[in-house]
């Protein structure tokens, strides 16, 4: 791994706010505990050269407990002569009330070594919680008023949500789920089958691209920065790389495209499709890569297991889905039957 160039890649400001944001972000969750599972070491050093291969916007999250891997990571980039106002950090929280929030805030800042935190999300917002989470938006709202964060918004798999988003007071932008094939989004509905899923209990729907797509311009129309995960459906979209990317940063009201990497060459896939250099015909080699279920997603459902024609997912003790490589044929389909998105291939 050695980046050849150093790329000026394309930088956009994320809607009203004055923070630029290369076209290309770099998701921290691919490198840890529930993916990669890289050291602080290889961890910091794959995001290092990320930002030296022009990748300037990072996303991590309390929950993913990858702190010190950034830390680290701004460590050596200072180290290597680079300023704290040419990277660009956003974190998030699943907190639910003002005063977890407020620690959520402080914990980032004092874990991360930094005084401030760009951009701090309010982290996977389900349908009908912005109500319910009206004192850790208030908690946000006033971090950013103090200085602790240059900006705030939310992340969402659900198309209601995101449109919400756009007449929030005092949102700046939207994290949201696109793909191609809609894999991953849901969307309310009163008396939704989501409602009948263990651990989720909310009334939603499978929602469709389209209907996330609408939701993202109005966002969009608004004012509001809009980036977007899960381009690449969790790894299962890989087959269709240069489409299933072309379609995303296609989209006018997309600022930046947040993928999860976790080696060098999928960091150097994407600065060649960047530049132009990738082959027409272009399928990365997951050879290596297998289907798993992340449990910190998995919510029992078993739509996987009656979609799995192998019989290769069971329950664990834990009540979650577990799958079983010896009988796996690696077919994809249950990934596609996921409602929550909790199949991913690493």
């Amino acid at each position: 791994m050695g980046c050849a160039f150093l790329w000026n890649m394309k930088r956009n400001k994320l809607g009203k706010t004055e923070i630029e944001v290369s076209r290309t972000g770099f998701g921290v969750l691919a490198v840890g505990r529930t993916h990669r599972g890289l050291s602080v070491e290889e961890g910091s050093d794959l995001l290092l050269y990320g930002l030296e291969c022009g990748i300037n916007f990072f996303d991590t999250a309390q929950y993913y407990e990858e702190y010190p891997v950034v830390k680290e990571f701004l460590k050596k980039a200072f180290d290597a002569g680079y300023s704290r106002d040419e990277i660009v950090i956003c974190t998030k929280s699943l907190a639910e009330d003002f005063d977890d929030m407020r620690d959520a805030v402080d914990e980032a800042i004092a874990e991360l070594g930094t005084g401030y935190v760009d951009i701090f999300l309010m982290h996977e917002v389900r349908s009908g919680q912005l109500g319910k989470r009206a004192g850790a938006w208030q908690a946000l709202q006033e971090a950013k008023a103090s200085g602790k964060v240059r900006a705030i918004g939310i992340s969402t798999h659900h198309t209601d949500v995101a449109e919400q988003a756009a007449g929030l007071p005092g949102c700046d932008c939207v994290f949201a789920l696109l793909n191609i094939e809609g894999l991953g989004i849901r969307t309310g509905e009163a008396e939704g089958p989501g409602a009948r899923l263990p651990g989720y209990g909310i009334s939603d729907r499978e929602g469709t691209r389209e209907e996330m797509e609408e939701a993202l311009e109005k966002c969009h129309e608004a004012g509001l920065g809009v980036f977007t995960m899960k381009a690449l459906g969790g790894g299962n979209l890989a087959a269709d790389y240069r489409k299933a990317l072309g379609y995303v940063y296609g989209r006018s009201f997309v600022d930046s495209v947040m993928l999860g990497m976790s080696s060098g060459h999928e960091v150097d896939d994407i600065m060649d499709l960047s530049e132009g250099n990738l082959a027409a015909d272009y399928v990365p080699d997951v050879s290596d890569k297998v289907l798993k279920v992340n449990h910190d997603d998995c919510v029992g459902c078993g739509e996987c297991m009656k979609a799995c024609a192998s019989g290769a997912i069971y329950y664990g003790d834990d009540g979650l889905s577990v799958i079983d490589h010896d009988r796996c044929v690696d077919c994809g389909y249950c990934a596609y039957a996921c409602p929550v998105r909790a199949i991913i291939r690493v």
